[in-house]
């Protein structure tokens, strides 16, 4: 049932006040109608009226705008309405009483008549604007209430703040025990966070997995919001069958404070969504409070990300390959590929930048489309004339690597491009198996069956144990540069760095140091046993000719 409302509450209080003074206004008529003419008649050219039919008109007017005014408020429109017709049966009594006439009485009984009939139309308004403005499963105030409440709040001058809450967890349990039970989880996260905030704010359930709250002042907030997450992030215990399962959800909210930089309903949510947002994808914040720099950064994150698209759309990206080379003789290995933005107003955006952004959305998957597709047409021939000696590696994502259908995808990808798959070494990091490891374990399979070389980046970062990481199905594990700059700071560094290349030889995979930029680093690393290196003292990124000329001089040589 559609709920009666305003889209503007100050459009709303001034249709109110006009209708009100309006009634007051046939009040009065009335009135003056019964002094004067009592039960006399009025002449109207040959016409005679009476003076009770007259003020029976003038009551029905009174009475439909005594609908219009509940329809405006159910409440207010009802108590307005009641004064005025109680004026008016005091008014007809008073007449009675003075002028001894009862021809007037019948409109008495038709304003007790009339304020019946409102107050029935008044509860009928109330109970559909209830159900309206009502979440069903959770008994909460839905997003019509929390809309109409947060405009008015800030028509009224308020100043507070509004938290929403994101819920993540309830599509496992869809999945294993049934919608059933997803409704009793939110009722309990309802229950939950309706436990931890005050008596003076307002708790609304606005999407399928999110809640909000208005807080009527910013005090303690973010105090709150961290006790109601912690509540909402405890174990809750479902029963199917007889049987408990204890269930996990991940709770994250977003702040916003309202009266003050954000003074219309629109931008005070924008600013909530987008700290929710925030806290969502960061690893290490619960909760975010709105702020300049947050705003400052979603804005560039989004002129970044249309950037992202229009390169995309209109070839603006480009692909240069740095070298790899063994330790031992300098025999170059392959390449690995880099993607490069060109906008053509001159602006220089990293690509640790508009990766990082594109990876927050499905747009990192057209890239990783891109870069396949492009770097295995260009290289192709480089690979068949070596005679599929050159490795060509292509950084995957881990979003991309983790989905089903990633390994028949890039298969299709080599067959469009004809390229020979024993030259192709796929490129993951660590996090890949964070989440969707087993999926991931399936893909790197999947083409692991078919030639491909997996490598490992970011290695022992923590987002799987020493034992997974033994078991992992890769060809080759990759030294971070990062590690490569301190490895002659000190013994710890050098011990550390010597540790994972043991490792990744106990893995039976051969080991690259990335970001080799001094002798006396490459010294070392020989002396650790280390396969690989890559970095600018033997070779920068370079674009496809010049790594075509390199590829095929050395190819010359061996001939």
């Amino acid at each position: 049932m559609k709920k009666v409302q305003f889209s503007n509450f100050k459009h709303k209080v001034i249709f109110f006040r006009v209708f009100t003074m309006l009634c007051f206004v046939m009040l009065i008529l009335n009135a003056v109608v019964s002094v004067k003419l009592g039960g006399k008649m009025l002449s109207v050219g040959e016409a005679q009226i009476p003076g009770s039919s007259l003020n029976g008109c003038i009551q029905a007017v009174m009475a439909l705008i005594g609908i219009i005014l509940v329809l405006t408020d159910h409440k207010k429109g009802l108590v307005a309405f009641c004064i005025v017709m109680g004026l008016s049966i005091v008014g007809v009594v008073r007449t009675i009483i003075v002028t001894h006439n009862l021809s007037i009485a019948p409109g008495a009984f038709n304003a007790v008549i009339f304020i019946i009939a409102i107050a029935l139309i008044s509860g009928q308004i109330k109970y559909s604007n209830k159900m309206a403005e009502t979440d069903s499963t959770t008994g909460l105030l839905n997003r019509y209430a929390f809309d109409r409440d947060m405009r008015k709040v800030l028509w009224q001058g308020g100043k507070g703040c509004v938290a929403f809450i994101r819920i993540e967890g309830f599509s496992p349990v869809n999945a294993n025990l049934g919608r059933r039970y997803v409704d009793e989880l939110k009722n309990v996260v309802a229950d939950r966070i309706s436990s931890v905030i005050d008596s003076k704010c307002t708790a609304y359930k606005i999407e399928s997995a999110e809640y909000a709250v208005i807080f009527p002042k910013a005090d303690d907030v973010e105090a709150v919001i961290d006790r109601t997450l912690h509540s909402i992030e405890q174990a809750i215990t479902l029963n199917k069958d007889g049987v408990d399962s204890n269930c996990y959800l991940a709770a994250y909210a977003g702040i916003a404070d309202y009266g003050e930089s954000a003074k219309d309903a629109d931008t005070v949510m924008k600013h909530a969504d987008i700290a929710m947002n925030y806290a969502v994808k960061s690893e290490t914040e619960k909760y975010c409070r709105f702020n300049d720099e947050l705003k400052e950064g979603m804005e560039r994150q989004t002129v970044v990300e249309n950037m992202v698209k229009d390169s995309l759309k209109n070839g603006w990206f480009y692909l240069v390959y740095q070298p790899q080379y063994t330790v031992e003789d300098k025999r170059l290995r392959g390449f690995e590929t880099l993607i490069r933005m060109n906008v053509p107003n001159g602006e220089k955006i990293a690509p640790s930048e508009f990766i990082s952004i594109a990876e927050m959305s499905d747009l990192v998957l057209d890239i990783d489309t891109f870069v396949l597709d492009r770097a295995m047409r260009e290289f192709r021939e480089v690979c068949y004339s070596s005679g599929n000696t050159i490795t060509l590696a292509v950084n995957i994502s881990a979003k991309d690597i983790a989905r089903s259908g990633f390994a028949e995808k890039l298969l299709g990808i080599i067959e469009d491009t004809q390229f020979p798959p024993e030259c192709l070494e796929v490129e993951i990091t660590e996090y890949s198996f964070a989440e969707e490891g087993n999926r991931t374990i399936e893909n790197i399979k999947i083409l692991r069956d078919n030639q491909i070389m997996i490598a490992l980046d970011d290695f022992g970062t923590g987002y799987t144990s020493l034992g997974q990481l033994m078991n992992l199905p890769i060809n080759l594990v990759k030294i971070d540069k990062s590690l490569i700059d301190n490895i002659l700071r000190n013994d710890v560094n050098t011990d550390f760095v010597k540790s994972i290349i043991y490792m990744g030889h106990l893995m039976d995979a051969e080991v690259i140091a990335e970001g080799v930029e001094h002798d006396n680093q490459v010294e070392c690393l020989k002396t650790l046993d280390c396969d690989f290196i890559q970095g600018y003292i033997w070779g920068r990124p370079m674009e496809y000719d010049e790594a075509r000329e390199l590829a095929f001089g050395v190819y010359d040589r061996s001939r």
